[in-house]
């Protein structure tokens, strides 16, 4: 049995975005595996400001969602970012997400 964590950076609450994660979060239970979903609009994640704080050990200066967000995607076995494309691109929440996750390694 796997962890799964499911990024869900943008769309409307019922909108593609979410219903595809849905039916991926249903797919991945009916295999065995657990999954969480966590939906960037609820939660602020600020992009990385580039002080190097985590690169030394350091907590973040940032004072977001992302620090309580660290530990879940540490004990996910995957991790899945789900995002709407908008002019080609990921949400500008999904954006700020990978941006964000950079440096987690060292958060």
């Amino acid at each position: 049995m796997k962890k799964i964590l499911v990024i869900q950076g943008g769309g409307g609450a019922k909108g593609n975005n979410a219903q595809l994660v849905s039916s991926f979060v249903a797919g991945a239970e009916e295999s065995g595996h657990s999954a969480e979903v966590i939906l960037l609009l609820k939660n602020e994640v600020k992009g990385c400001l580039g002080c190097n704080a985590c690169r030394y050990g350091k907590p973040c200066i940032q004072k977001d969602a992302f620090n309580d967000l660290v530990l879940k995607i540490k004990d996910a076995d995957c991790i899945v970012f789900a995002s709407p494309l908008y002019f080609w691109t990921v949400s500008y929440l999904s954006s700020i997400g990978e941006t964000a996750k950079s440096g987690f390694r060292e958060r």
